[in-house]
This record gives C-alpha cells, structure tokens and sequence, in this order.
C-alpha cells in the first residue's frame, strides 16, 4: 500500500523531524516512508508584458547566482499590463524538493538527526532544494528572485551549487 499525505514543514527535510515530533516512532519513519515532496508556489512573469532585464550585481549576489551562470540565463520582468492587472505576474507555478529515503537518509532518520543533518546529506546525494528549482525557473525567465525569495531560502549548499553549476554544465 502507498499512502500520501500533508504535512506543514518548510522543507522535505524537517517533514521527518516532524512526523517524530507528532509521535511517530524514528523507526517506523525511517523504514516506511519512500520520498518527501516539498512545493511551493511562485507567480509566473506575464507572458504579455514579460521584458528582458539584467539584475544589479546585488541582486545577483544576494541570489547565488555567479555573473558565469548569470550568462546562461534569460532574466524576465513583467511591465504590467491589462491581462495581469499591471502586476506583471499571472499565473502561478510549482517549485518543487524531492528527496528520497536513500540508506544514508533513513539512518539518520532512524537516529532522530536533525532536519539540518538529513538535508546536508540529501543535498550531497543530488537532491534539488526548493530554492535551486526556483533559480533554475529565474534563470528560464519564468519568475523573478524576487518570487523564489518569497517563498524558498537559499542555503550554504544551494550557494555552492550555484557558484559550480557552470562548471558541471561545461
């Protein structure tokens, strides 16, 4: 049987910690549970009025993103206009943190590690934070950081991902 369920948690990571603060036994989490979806929404730039900009080198920073990876990007801004009500955003659309209960993940799990502990190790086996798949859609022009800030915080990981995530590409 595969059940799904919600949980309120800011990440995939603390959805463990969380179920063994409601009471359910490290063990059982550990040994049961396949995967954690984490989603978030961000407003997507109107595609009517959408405009190419290039974001302060503050911006950039504050984000993560390095001027290398700053180049294979498209940055988007809506001007604002009759569709999206001068918003410069319409529509909304998912960012998403898949992680899996790999061997490592349910040990810590079953060890009652912190949710700072499990995410460094699921980070380490490639897992997509909320904030990395925001960046991703940034840098595709189909949301602003302004977005991912709203609702994703960038980690020491997702930083490191970030300032070598050209090089991988390459």
């Amino acid at each position: 049987h595969l059940v799904f369920s919600t949980l309120h948690t800011n990440d995939a990571p603390s959805a463990m910690t969380r179920m063994v603060d409601l009471g359910v036994p490290g063990y059982l989490v550990a040994t049961s549970v396949v995967a954690v979806l984490a989603q978030r929404l961000v407003r997507v730039v109107c595609a009517k009025c959408k405009q190419p900009y290039t974001p302060t080198a503050g911006e950039l920073k504050s984000a993560g993103i390095t001027p290398e990876l700053a180049a294979t990007g498209t940055f988007m801004k809506g001007k604002g206009c009759n569709a999206c009500n001068d918003k410069g955003y319409r529509g909304r659309i998912g960012i998403y943190e898949l992680m899996l209960l790999t061997p490592k993940i349910r040990e810590l799990v079953y060890q009652n590690a912190s949710a700072v502990d499990i995410r460094d190790v699921a980070v380490n086996e490639h897992m997509t934070t909320l904030y990395r798949d925001g960046i991703e859609k940034v840098l595709k022009g189909i949301t602003t950081i302004e977005e991912v800030f709203r609702v994703a915080k960038i980690s020491e990981a997702d930083e490191e991902h970030l300032a070598n995530a050209v090089a991988e590409a390459n």
